[in-house]
This record gives structure tokens, C-alpha cells and sequence, in this order.
């Protein structure tokens, strides 16, 4: 609905300032209506040049048809509004949260320039464009808005309702980096002279706000499809529906971590986890029973490897009966033949084995569920099927109503039974079936129409955020002494930290590409403001022929899982393969010894890493760090995408390349002329069927060349109908004739199951739902012989994906003349201004070089800044064992330090109402002394009397010292002697 409020003040002259109306004479009237939107000027304003007025929270001004608005909402933290006189909305901020205070500006008119100044900035207006620049209160420049033209709106009509299509343009300088907007699948992080389509997907994380090494933050308050793009035009912003116009905030800060305070005091804090969910996710798509979660969790606790959840995906509301998925998808109910007890099952977990359970949940809802009768009632789910069960629909979380109800059922079904957290899968919103995709997703979710707040178009991106309000607002109503909450989610958007949701990045392929991504994109996720972020340790899919029993993903899966235990949350997930770490005992030590290791690391670390997450709640602090976090004026380090800050003290460089086992490219696809038919005619024989076990024949014809993503050509030549189905099953016939004399690697790569027969011999069989991997088969063939072959395949609705491929004895041997080595050293640029320790070795480094050696499977780079206190705690298998364990504080000695400790009781919000403690260290290097301060607060269940075991560190060849304090809540103070200089 079109609305054109008025401040209903007297206009000045079109030059100056517009006059206050009588009795006001106590300040400027507010510029925002009651949704927040900027009001209109007056009209006698809107004639021809420069006009402005102040308002109570900054100041409004009119140039070339274009009002603008620039609003203080708090100490460095300013809005800009720019509409063509009126804003098409009365919907107030999905994202920030509250209004803004009048705060105490001074505006100055200086000819071509008005000036305001408020707490924390000062932005300058050119009066001829109307372009905005801001400087820090020590006048550097921060950022400007580009002079000609920065801001260009266009009417538009979208569902019948009148829009802006916005781009917002802005001068960079060019000794400046950018971080942040989510995460693209992209192996850099620093965003200049780059382009990214910000469009929610299965493996994409959209997130509009951008950090900048200059100290400055842009929240960008628009909710449909967007585009960021820096050039030699300047970095713009698009967006394709914006009803009120251009609509951002700047946020500045004295370093990085003030940006990201200003973006959390926008937006909203984010509450603390349950402390269980700083150890060991373990999950799989998916456990089919209760009977095999249990076990599970048994075996765990049998082989003492550490784990604090267990992770239920779908599927166990029912499943798929006779190639049909059933209408209780999602219903939160549990299916009584294979869950017979959740109630039960959560006790055994809770009491005996003290795991949590995280469940799976959909926006998608079965049509044979109470949960969609009473959404349906309420007219409360959109019409478009969802891809996977064609008797499932989405239900709008954009409606109050629709939370509600969602909630209702989640809380009978799954919370009200013992379920600890939930995992909201598919949130971007997942409608279609090609979820990667970001164009055909955006057509998906267009597709929906109209929610309860408006159209598609103009709420794109935005699902996520509202789904899991629903949820934390539904659980937070028990109160102070209620359960936490930990939402896992499939997306992300500005402010959703405030509703304890973290995304992760979705159905990752397991590849070392992939995992040197996932670095960079983890990075800008929590550049983007997000604290917390998680992925699927080893990958989503695992495209590796023999899966587990493959040395070569195995080696990729113990690296991952060392990205993993510096993840904010550590989870490992994913389909195709069997990855339980307890499995590799005996598949393969070596790899079962780095798993726990890294494991045991991340356990030890629980009291820094639980500590450094209370910092974000009270501080908006980010445990995972780009090194630009810290170290921002460093130019070297700005395209350094794959090592970061993992709090204040540690820094980590994931391997990201095989070490010790080689991966080899892909093998050709069998050339036309290599194939016959059974008569001897050019290619093989290809029957298609109706359903995956070759229930109904459905066609038959000649196929030449054996490689295929389908819907392609030949699909399309099938009988009307097949086409169109998810599944279906195809067998090819024929030979193989040899081309040359020596030793063939012959094989099928394909997605989903495959099998392959050569002269009547099974020597491929790869006969499961997977992504797309290749299995071969080597055999010694004359030139000339002819090879009987079959082929036979199953398609389950994923990639589609079925190739006829071989490495001939000629590109064997040129394979193996051109492999590269493979080497176990990994070098790791340190930053400048301080020394750097080895985790490992406590060999000490100078930082401002690259450092060089070589690591073995269970170790990786991981270095401790000069200065740092270290606190760690015992090797415990969940997070609440031995409570009054000592502690090891670690001493790395170089520089002064500080860290201060946290506690509460890591289940309730009790903590919001001041129970919690904190004891501050503070190490001294000059003196040699760690003073411990008087620990502040208390809670039930404090460790009154904790021993700590301190050691300051020392490098190889120098003698390192200890101490140990039994601390009973008073200050006191260690002295250590001093220590030789490192050569």
C-alpha cells in the first residue's frame, strides 16, 4: 500500500533549513513513522534544489527528486534513507531492532557541504548530489557514497504492488579490503573487484552485511535478491524490490571487534549455547532406528571417543513406500515401528549416556499430518508441492499464526519427548528440487506467490530468520530457569544470531577444493556479524570410489575434521559413507589416531572456547577470525584466505591437499568409435525402465556415447512420462574393443547406483543412492580385442549422472610420468608485531614471515600468539564430565596477556539475570607474574576450589616452569623467574 506521511512543518527557504513548527520549541519532531520508515518532507519542500530540516534523531534533506534521511541509532551507528518521496511500505525492520533515541548531533551548514555530527561519526552531505561520506570522530574517512549518481531508484510493480529497483553506489579507497555478505562457495574471502548474487541456496549463506579493513560496517536492510559488485564504477549494491528505498546502516568502530559490536547492537546479541554444544555433533543421513541411534551412542561411549550430541535426520516421522514418499514428511511425529519410544530413547541418552538429541525438521509439511490440517484451516501453507514429497507442502513463517502453530507441534512431537535442540534443514526456502542452483531456487521460492507479509519477490532471502523465530520465541517462554535453545540451520540471514540459530553450509562434495571453500566461506559467515557457523565435516556427499575404504577421502576426512574442531561448532554429518571416527580403529589407525587427537584437542579447549562465547554474547565478539579481524592494516595478509584467528590466541592453517595420497584426475569418456553393439553396429544397446529395479520397460535404442546428465538428450526420447520421474533405471549392452596392447583401467562413473560387468564378470558394483564417483576395474586387453560389456544403473532423483569411462595403457603411463609429488611440509605466514609459538613443538617464531615444516596426519599448522593465556581443561567425553577437574593454564611469554575465564551452568538462561562467574588472568611479562583476580559472581554449581596447573611456555632446549594454585574465588598472584632470550 502506497503511503505519503508528512511531518506537517513550515518549509524555510528551499537553500536553509527547514523552520520548527510552534511548540516544538522542546526539539526536532522524530523522522520515522510508527513502522520506522522515514516520513515524508513537507510539501511545500519538494520544490527544486537543496532543502533539508533536522529532525530529532539527525537530519532529512530533499535533492533532484531524491529525499534522504541520515538517522543516529546510537554511537557509530548511522541509517540512511533515500526514497522518491514516498516509501512503499509500512512494515517495519525485519532485522534491527528497536528505534533510535534523539542523541546529541550538531549540524553544520558550510555552503556546498551540510555537516551533522553525532556520537561516534560525522557524515557530510554534498548538497549538489546529495552524496554522503563519514569520517571517524578523528576525521579519517570511512566511506563515501559515490558523488554522481550514488543512489538510482526505478519505479517498479511487482504483484501488483508498487516498488523500488535500487542500486546504491559507493567510492572505495583503494587500499581497503571487504569481508562478509555470508557465504558463496568461492576459495577467497576479500570480496574487491569482485561479484557475488546474493541469493539464498542449499550451499549458499546470504548475509548483506560488509566489513571493511577501514573500521566500518554496511548493513544493508533490504530482503529480496541482491548483488554486490566492485569495479572501476565503484562497489554497488542491487536489489530487485526495495518498497522503501535505499535503506542501510553504517557502523563504525575503533578496531574490527567494535564493527561488530555496532552490527550485534543493531541486530540483537546472541544468546549463549547450551555448553554441550561446544563438544562433538555426531550425525549421518540417517539413522533408520531407534534401535541404531542407541547403538551408536553405545559404541561411542564403549571406544571413550568424546561426543555431546547425537544428531536424528528426516525420515523418522515415515519414509518412502513403493517408490513413494508418504504425507506424514515432517509432521513432528515419530514412526512407531522404527522409533517405538522416542520418550524412552531420550531418557537412555539423557541419564545413562548424558548425550543430547538434535532432531530434523522441515518447512515443508506432509498433507497427511495434524500439523498441516491445522496450518490448511488457517490458510497458513503455500500451494507449490515440494520436490522431494509430492504430498508436502511449505508453510508461511511469516505469519504469527503460522509460527504458532509450527511450534505447537514441534514442542508435543519432538521437545515435550526429551529432544534437546533442533535442526531446521531447508530453510533458504527449499521448494524445488534443484537446490544449488541460486536462479532456479530465487524461481522456486517466487513460485510460493504472496505470504502474510507480502510477495515473494520482495522477501526472497528472508525465510530463515523468520522460520527460527518461531522456534527460539516458542522455547524461550518457559523462562529464565528454561532450557536453552540451539536451532541448527540450512541458512542465515542479518540478526538471526539473536534467535540462537547457527547455519551451516549445506550438501557440500567432499573434495579438497571444497574443504579450502568451506575456510573461506566459514570466515565471511561470521565477518557477516554471524558468531556461530558449522559444516559437514568430510562432506556432504562422498564421491570417492569405495567411500570409507578409500585411503584417499580418508585422508581428506582427518584434515576436514581438523577444520572441524575450529569450527565455532564441530559437527561431523554427511551421506555415502560410513565416517562414526570408532569405525577407523581398525580400517585405518593412522586416521583413527588423528580423529581423536583432534577430538581430545577440541575437548581440552572447551574452557577458552566457552569462555570466548560469552564474549559474543556480551561483547558481539567472533571466535572465528579472518586475519583481517586482527590484523587489518597488514596488506599481506589481506588475500590469505585459508588461515585465521581462533579467538585472541590461537591461529590455524587447515591442509587443505593431499599429503600422502595421491588423487588422480578424472579418467576420458570411452570414445564412439571404441564401442559396438551386440550385432557389431556402432555403440551400445541402452534400455530405460520405469522404477529403480527395472520393474517396466519403457524404451529401447542405440546409445554412442555413454555420458549423460539428464533431463539432456537421450532422456528426452523417451515415452512420455519417464522423463519426468525422479526414477528410473537403464542397462547398456554391447562391447568394448581395445585400441591398443597393454593394461585398461575400465569403469563407470555415476549417480546414483552402478554396476558393470565385463565378458560376464561383476567388477564394479557400487549399488547405493550417492552422488556422482567413479569405480574401476583394471584388465589387460590385446589391441583389437573385443570386450563383452554391461552396464546396468539406478536413478534415485538426484545429479543424474551415468559415464562410460577408461585411462588406456598410453594414458596410464603418461599419468604416472606427470603425477606430481606429494610432500608433508605446509608453510604458514605469520602475522607481523609479534611472536608466534608452535602448538606442537613450542618452537618460537618471529611473526611477519612464512615458517616451513613438514606435519604428519595428526598434526597441522597451529600456532599461539606471544602473550596469550591458554586455558585448558581436562580429557573429559562430554562436556559436564569431572566439573571440579583441574585446569592447565598455559603461559606464552612475549608479551603482556589477558583472558578472562567464564562460568554458569551451561543449561539455563539464568545467566541473563547475573548468575555466572569470571575470573580475569592477567600476565605481566616484564615481571614474570600471572596475577589472578578475585573471581566475580557466582552461580549454583560453581566450582568453589578449582586447581590450576599454570606453565609458562618455553621454546625446544630452554626449561619450561610450572606452577600450581589451588584458587578458592580470591586474587592472588604466581611468580615465575625469568627466562633465558630465544636464540
Amino acid at each position: 500500500m502506497k503511503r505519503r506521511d508528512l511531518f506537517g512543518l513550515m518549509a524555510c527557504a528551499s537553500a536553509g533549513a527547514l523552520a520548527a513548527p510552534a511548540g516544538q520549541a522542546s526539539g526536532p519532531a522524530s523522522a520515522l513513522d510508527a513502522a520506522g520508515q522515514m516520513k515524508a518532507l513537507p510539501a511545500e519542500a519538494a520544490g527544486e534544489g537543496f532543502v533539508w530540516q533536522r529532525v530529532a534523531e539527525g537530519l532529512q534533506f530533499r535533492v533532484g527528486g531524491l529525499t534522504k534521511g541520515v538517522l543516529f541509532h546510537g554511537p557509530g551507528r548511522v541509517r540512511v534513507t533515500a526514497h522518491l518521496g514516498e516509501a512503499y511500505t509500512t512494515q517495519p525492520s525485519l532485522v534491527v531492532q528497536g528505534r533510535p533515541a534523539p542523541v546529541a548531533i550538531e549540524v553544520s551548514d558550510g555552503g556546498g557541504t551540510l555537516t551533522v555530527t553525532g556520537p561516534g561519526m560525522r557524515v557530510t552531505v554534498d548538497k549538489r548530489s546529495g552524496a554522503l561520506a563519514f569520517f571517524a570522530p578523528d576525521g579519517r574517512l570511512l566511506m563515501r557514497e559515490r558523488e554522481q549518481a550514488p543512489t538510482v531508484l526505478q519505479h517498479v510493480e511487482i504483484s501488483g504492488s508498487p516498488s523500488y529497483a535500487l542500486t546504491q553506489t559507493f567510492t572505495l579507497a583503494p587500499d581497503e579490503s571487504l569481508y562478509g555478505l555470508g557465504q558463496y562457495n568461492e576459495p577467497y574471502m576479500d570480496y574487491r573487484g569482485r561479484e557475488v548474487l546474493m541469493v539464498q541456496t542449499n550451499i549458499g549463506i546470504v548475509v548483506p552485511f560488509m566489513v571493511s579493513t577501514r573500521r566500518w560496517g554496511l548493513l544493508w536492510d533490504v530482503y529480496s535478491k541482491m548483488s554486490f559488485a566492485d569495479g572501476p564504477g565503484g562497489a554497488s549494491f542491487r536489489a530487485e524490490s526495495a518498497p522503501a528505498g535505499a535503506d542501510y546502516y553504517v557502523v563504525a568502530g575503533a578496531d574490527m571487534d567494535g564493527v561488530m559490536a555496532g552490527y550485534r547492537a543493531l541486530t540483537g546479541a546472541a544468546p549463549m549455547f547450551p555448553k554441550a554444544a561446544f563438544g562433538l555433533f555426531m550425525s549421518k543421513e540417517r539413522y533408520h532406528t531407534q534401535q541404531q541411534l542407541l547403538d551408536v551412542v553405545r559404541r561411542f561411549r564403549a571406544e571413550h571417543f568424546p561426543l555431546d550430541y547425537i544428531v536424528q535426520d528426516w525420515q523418522y516421522w515415515g519414509g518412502e513406500k513403493n517408490g513413494v514418499w508418504d504425507g506424514q514428511w515432517s509432521g513432528m511425529v515419530w514412526d512407531a515401528e522404527r522409533f517405538p519410544s522416542p520418550a524412552a530413547m531420550t531418557r537412555e541418552l539423557h541419564d545413562q549416556h548424558h548425550v543430547k538429541l538434535m532432531a530434523s525438521i522441515w518447512p515443508s509439511i506432509g498433507n497427511d499430518t495434524a500439523l498441516a490440517r491445522e496450518l490448511d484451516a488457517k490458510g497458513l501453507r503455500f500451494e507449490p508441492l515440494h520436490w522431494i514429497s509430492k504430498r508436502a507442502r511449505i508453510y508461511d513463517a511469516f505469519s504469527a499464526e503460522g509460527r504458532r502453530i509450527y511450534f505447537k507441534h514441534a514442542k508435543k512431537g519432538l521437545l515435550d519427548v526429551g529432544v534437546d535442540a533442533l535442526w531446521m534443514d531447508g530453510t533458504e526456502v527449499e521448494v524445488g528440487g534443484a537446490a544449488h542452483d541460486p536462479r532456479e531456487v530465487e524461481a522456486d521460492i517466487k513460485r510460493l506467490g504472496r505470504n502474510a507479509l507480502g510477495d515473494f519477490t520482495r522477501y526472497l532471502n528472508v525465510y530463515s530468520l523468520v522460520t527460527t523465530r518461531g522456534v527460539y520465541e516458542g522455547q524461550r517462554a518457559a523462562g529464565p530457569g528454561g532450557r536453552r535453545v540451539l536451532t541448527l540451520t540450512r541458512s542465515a540471514w542479518a540478526g538471526q544470531q539473536r534467535y540462537a540459530a547457527l547455519p551451516w553450509s549445506g550438501d557440500t562434495t567432499a573434495s579438497w577444493p571444497v574443504l579450502r571453500q568451506q575456510i573461506a566461506g566459514g570466515l565471511n559467515v561470521a565477518m557477516a556479524g554471524l558468531p556461530y557457523w558449522s559444516q559437514d565435516t568430510g562432506g556432504f556427499f562422498v564421491n570417492y570410489a569405495g567411500g570409507e575404504r578409500n585411503p584417499a577421502w580418508r585422508e581428506l576426512y582427518a584434515r576436514w575434521n581438523q577444520f572441524g574442531i575450529f569450527n565455532p561448532v564441530y559437527r561431523i554429518h554427511g551421506t555415502s559413507v560410513e565416517r562414526e571416527p570408532y569405525l577407523f580403529k581398525s580400517l585405518d589407525p593412522e586416521v583413527y589416531r588423528s580423529l581423536l587427537a583432534a577430538a581430545r584437542l577440541r575437548y581440552r579447549l572447551l574452557p577458552y572456547v566457552y569462555s570466548l562465547a560469552w564474549r559474543s554474547t556480551q561483547e558481539g565478539y567472533i571466535l572465528m577470525r579472518g586475519l583481517a579481524m586482527d590484523f587489518p592494516d597488514q596488506a599481506a595478509l589481506r588475500k590469505v584466505d585459508d588461515t585465521y584467528m581462533f579467538g585472541p590466541a590461537l591461529l590455524v592453517q587447515p591442509i587443505t591437499r593431499a599429503m600422502f595420497h595421491a588423487e588422480l584426475p578424472p579418467p576420458a569418456t570411452v570414445p564412439p568409435a571404441q564401442l559396438r553393439t551386440p550385432d557389431g553396429q556402432p555403440g551400445l544397446v541402452l534400455e530405460y525402465f520405469s522404477g529403480m529395479a527395472f520393474e517396466k520397460p519403457a524404451s529401447r535404442t542405440v546409445d554412442t556415447v555413454i555420458d549423460h546428465r539428464w533431463p539432456d538428450p537421450p532422456l528426452g526420447s523417451i515415452p512420455p512420462g519417464l522423463s519426468s520421474l525422479n526414477r528410473f533405471s537403464a542397462r547398456w549392452t554391447g562391447q568394448l574393443v581395445a585400441p591398443e596392447s597393454g593394461e585398461y583401467e575400465i569403469g563407470v562413473e555415476g549417480d546414483d547406483g552402478f554396476r558393470l560387468w565385463l565378458d560376464d564378470q561383476l567388477v564394479v558394483d557400487d549399488w547405493a543412492v550417492g552422488g556422482a564417483r567413479f569405480g574401476g576395474h583394471r584388465v589387460t586387453l590385446r589391441e583389437g580385442q573385443a570386450l563383452k560389456l554391461r552396464i546396468d544403473f539406478f536413478q534415485d532423483g538426484g545429479g543424474r549422472v551415468l559415464r562410460l569411462a577408461w585411462r588406456t595403457p598410453s594414458q596410464l603411463r603418461e599419468l604416472a610420468a606427470t603425477q606430481p609429488k606429494l610432500d608433508q611440509s605446509q608453510a604458514t605466514r605469520l602475522p607481523a608485531g609479534c611472536d608466534w609459538f608452535d602448538f606442537w613443538t613450542g618452537q618460537r617464531h618471529a611473526g611477519g614471515q612464512a615458517v616451513t615444516r613438514d606435519y604428519a596426519l595428526d598434526e597441522f599448522p597451529l600456532f599461539v600468539r606471544a602473550g596469550a593465556l591458554l586455558p585448558l581443561g581436562p580429557a573429559v567425553e562430554y562436556t559436564g564430565q569431572s566439573p571440579d577437574a583441574p585446569w592447565e593454564i598455559r603461559i606464552y611469554p612475549g608479551a603482556d596477556g589477558r583472558f578472562t575465564l567464564y562460568e554458569d551452568d551451561g543449561e539455563t538462561y539464568r545467566y541473563e539475570r547475573g548468575e555466572h562467574a569470571t575470573t580475569t588472568l592477567r600476565w605481566d611479562d616484564a615481571r614474570r607474574q600471572l596475577h589472578i583476580d578475585a573471581r566475580q559472581g557466582r552461580y549454583p554449581g560453581l566450582v568453589a576450589r578449582r586447581e590450576l596447573r599454570v606453565r609458562l611456555m618455553a621454546a625446544p632446549g630452554q626449561a619450561e616452569q610450572a606452577r600450581t594454585a589451588h584458587y578458592e574465588g580470591r586474587s592472588l598472584t604466581l611468580n615465575f623467574d625469568s627466562l633465558p632470550t630465544s636464540p
